[in-house]
């Protein structure tokens, strides 16, 4: 393991990131209109509604106003009937970020910049767990990690999420520390296996447990707070329980392979349990999580159903990718400001070069690894473990851990489309990490021989998102907001 020293200094761009992340966040959160960021008012109403009673409130007919949003929220100034009271379609959203929350809004009375600059503070977190997670990965190659949180920080879409008040923030954020946090386990189980000394000395694993208790009470109470803050934070729950089996060693009976299984699911379960029989009492039947209730509430959003016989398969599926896609990178205010088609053109370029490096990453790993089977060196005597050559057991497992996030949040989109027209990119942002790392593993691939460009490559894309955010925001978002 490197000396702290040389930690730091090799981390000195994770601090130049955050840095960016807040000066294009923090003129994002002050210059965008109110109201302007999705679901941005629904998501106030709630944190207004603790704040001033003191109590949670409960999703009811009467809370979504199909005819204010298909208007897109234009801000007061150009809404004079404009009420809050007319969006509180929220009210059933875990209570966790909100509570958080509510100091700040007593504090400023209220005041939405504040709390626009308070989920901003929470979203950094997203890039600096994000950061630790692809940089215990790949501990020798800082730069990976540097490229890949450069893209998470700042892609125009997802700094505009953050720089919104909304619960996205603290979501992403848990599934980012779950990701760090099992990325760990299996790097030290790895290590111990290997007969090395784990870097942060966990506690040696007990005879009838075959993991170190304390990493998996840390992962079960982070899993258990995801359980508080969003449905799709959900998905910290499959990515640890993935990461402890892979880190279970052969040879244990069923009892102990499963123990640490079962602990996770236990602490985690515990915590969410109160808000889950809150669900009950409140909503009834089995409507743990107010969602029966919200679809209820939510009546004259566009289903898919009326999409499919309107528009037919082909007209969604299209519609779909288009938007999705599109959404992904910058689609702004409500869905309603779409941007230049030479930048949409630009990026599917970017995204379908990126995808076909990644895919040269694979197959040459995949290659190199068939090649060199049973052998410690290359035929010039270098060591065979490389991210572009061959992987260590470790890294595979714990880039496998990102492949089941990815699959997650894919699917969790595909099964919240299946009911309602959500096509919306920022649907998929719970899978940044992978998505980033993918990115950054492709780019890094195909300049690997060459140091210098692969040193800096990150600073390029990062220079390169300071001016595409400042153009979507002095050029795009501002003009078409105060002109409307």
């Amino acid at each position: 393991m490197a000396h702290p020293s040389t930690l730091a200094q090799a981390d000195w761009p994770l601090a130049l990131i955050l840095v960016c992340y807040f000066i294009l966040g923090g003129l994002f959160a002050v210059l965008v209109p109110p109201w302007q960021v999705p679901d941005e008012p629904a998501h106030y109403n709630y944190v207004r509604q603790l704040a001033q009673t003191g109590a949670y409130p409960v999703i009811a007919v009467g809370d979504y106003d199909q005819d204010l949003i298909a208007n897109r929220i234009a801000p007061p100034a150009a809404r004079p009937d404009f009420s809050l009271d007319a969006v509180q379609y929220e009210d059933h959203q875990p209570p966790l970020f909100y509570t958080l929350a509510a100091p700040v809004f007593l504090l400023f009375n209220g005041a939405l910049i504040p709390l626009r600059l308070f989920s901003l503070f929470i979203g950094a977190f997203v890039v600096v767990f994000g950061y630790l997670a692809v940089r215990t990965i790949f501990p020798a190659h800082p730069h990976i990690a540097a490229f890949a949180v450069a893209f998470i920080a700042l892609l125009p879409q997802h700094l505009h999420m953050m720089a919104g008040f909304n619960n996205d923030s603290l979501s992403e954020a848990l599934i980012a520390l779950t990701v760090w946090l099992c990325a760990r386990l299996i790097v030290e189980q790895g290590s111990k296996g290997a007969g090395e000394q784990s870097p942060v000395h966990p506690l040696p694993p007990s005879p009838s447990l075959p993991l170190s208790l304390s990493p998996l009470l840390l992962i079960a109470v982070v899993v258990g707070l995801a359980f508080l803050t969003k449905v799709q934070a959900y998905l910290a729950l499959p990515v640890a329980l993935f990461a402890i089996l892979v880190c279970l060693p052969k040879g244990r009976s069923l009892r102990d392979a499963l123990l640490p299984l079962i602990i996770v699911i236990a602490i985690a379960g515990v915590i969410g349990l109160p808000w889950w029989i809150h669900g009950l009492q409140v909503y009834g039947g089995t409507d743990l999580l107010g969602l029966q209730r919200h679809n209820v509430v939510v009546a004259g959003q566009p289903t898919t159903a009326e999409w499919i016989a309107q528009y037919g398969w082909g007209g969604l599926l299209s519609h779909m990718v288009e938007t999705t896609f599109q959404s992904f990178w910058g689609q702004f205010g409500w869905m309603s400001i779409v941007i230049d088609r030479r930048l949409y053109l630009l990026f599917l370029a970017a995204s379908a070069v990126s995808a076909l490096l990644f895919l040269a990453w694979w197959v040459h790993g995949l290659s190199a690894k068939a090649r060199l089977k049973g052998h410690a060196t290359t035929s010039t005597g270098a060591g065979i473990y490389s991210p572009y050559l061959v992987l260590t057991r470790e890294q595979t497992l714990a880039l496998d851990m990102l492949a089941v996030l990815a699959l997650g949040a894919l699917l969790g989109f595909i099964w919240y489309n299946l009911q309602f027209v959500q096509h919306q990119g920022r649907y998929l942002f719970s899978g940044l990490i992978p998505i980033a790392t993918a990115l950054s593993l492709g780019w890094h691939f195909i300049v690997s021989r060459k140091p210098w460009v692969e040193r800096w490559l990150w600073l390029a894309l990062l220079l390169a998102f300071i001016a595409l955010d400042g153009h979507m925001l002095f050029r795009v978002i501002l003009p078409t907001m105060q002109g409307g």
